[in-house]
């Protein structure tokens, strides 16, 4: 039966028009078509990873059974330990220890079935004569950023606590391992000068 009421029908047309757009779906801060940075816009490829949370307890749990930091960990600073999620893997950055001016990391991936894989990382050593030696280490002591987007590691060493000396190292997330792309290292002074910006340091590698 048709309305007999014209304006009774407008109404009703309006408040239903408005309760549809209040059940919408609300347009979300990511843009259309985008992944956040580092994942994957394939999401059957992270299907098989649990919770940032269960893996970063698993790694914890594991920790010293596996010793992931080579006798540096510290349960207590663990918490403050960071999941990044790349494509199928995860990336776990454990917080093994906490020293006076730096603290002390390792890193491990967490594969698509669940499996563990330390990281180890490269980096150089001048000997007692000067020349640099290329060593590779299960942890790392110094102030850390990671940029999941580039997945790009940046590790500032400090030789000691006025930070005026040390290394600077950048590692690239390459197929699940972290590549060294660059090492730079500035030796320590007797006498102190000027401050020398660490993306400064004389370049080592490559």
């Amino acid at each position: 039966m048709r309305p007999t009421n014209l304006r009774w029908s407008a109404s009703a047309a309006l408040l239903l028009i408005a309760i549809a757009g209040c059940n919408a779906p609300q347009p979300s801060d990511q843009p259309s078509g985008s992944a956040a940075p580092g994942a994957t816009t394939d999401p059957a490829a992270e299907s098989n990873l649990p919770a940032d949370q269960v893996m970063l307890q698993t790694v914890v749990d594991q920790a010293e059974a596996r010793d992931f930091c080579d006798g540096f960990f510290q349960p207590e600073v663990a918490a403050e330990s960071q999941v990044y999620r790349m494509g199928d893997r995860a990336l776990v950055e454990l917080h093994c220890a906490r020293a006076a001016y730096q603290s002390v990391y390792t890193y491990v991936a967490v594969q698509p079935d669940g499996t563990l894989q330390p990281l180890p990382l490269d980096l150089f050593y001048p000997d007692q004569a000067g020349q640099f030696v290329r060593s590779r280490e299960a942890t790392v002591g110094g102030l850390t950023t990671f940029d999941p987007a580039q997945g790009l590691l940046t590790v500032f060493s400090k030789a000691r606590g006025l930070g005026d000396c040390g290394s600077l190292a950048e590692y690239r997330w390459t197929d699940g391992a972290l590549e060294l792309a660059t090492f730079r290292y500035q030796a320590c002074s007797d006498s102190p000068g000027e401050f020398v910006d660490p993306a400064d340091y004389p370049q080592v590698y490559p």
